[in-house]
């Protein structure tokens, strides 16, 4: 009797469970549209004079990140992978706001590409695990 409504019960509370997690993958493909759209305000803009934001976009549970950089800054970065993802990662975790989002099952997505030619670069991911 236990065995069947233990069973019972857990085939009940399944389909629950599999709402409430496709609700929270809806909260947060909402929060990263508005994140984008707001940090896309004002784009394209200078970072410094090798890199361009080109604004943001989100893929499932990514927010993305499109960035030109000037060529000669591109073969630096082509040269020095570990470097990259390294200064980055830096940036990336000393960020109060990203860190939050990460916390929520963000990933955050660093899209690299030669200005003009558009050629890709790098493409770098994060998530919370990774601070």
């Amino acid at each position: 009797m236990y065995r069947t409504t233990a069973l019972l019960t857990l085939c009940l509370a399944l389909p629950f469970s599999h709402i409430a997690a496709a609700q929270e993958q809806q909260s947060l493909t909402q929060l990263l549209e508005k994140v984008a759209q707001q940090s896309s305000v004002g784009t394209p803009r200078a970072i410094n004079e090798d890199l361009l934001d080109e604004g943001y976009t989100v893929d499932g549970n990514e927010l993305v990140n499109h960035l030109s950089v000037r060529p000669r800054h591109a073969a630096q970065m082509r040269d020095n992978p570990k470097e990259v993802r390294t200064q980055l990662a830096a940036s990336v975790c000393n960020n109060d706001g990203l860190r939050q989002l990460m916390a929520q099952g963000a990933v955050l997505r660093f899209e690299f590409m030669e200005y003009q030619s558009k050629k890709p670069i790098t493409s770098e991911r994060y998530r919370a695990s990774d601070c």
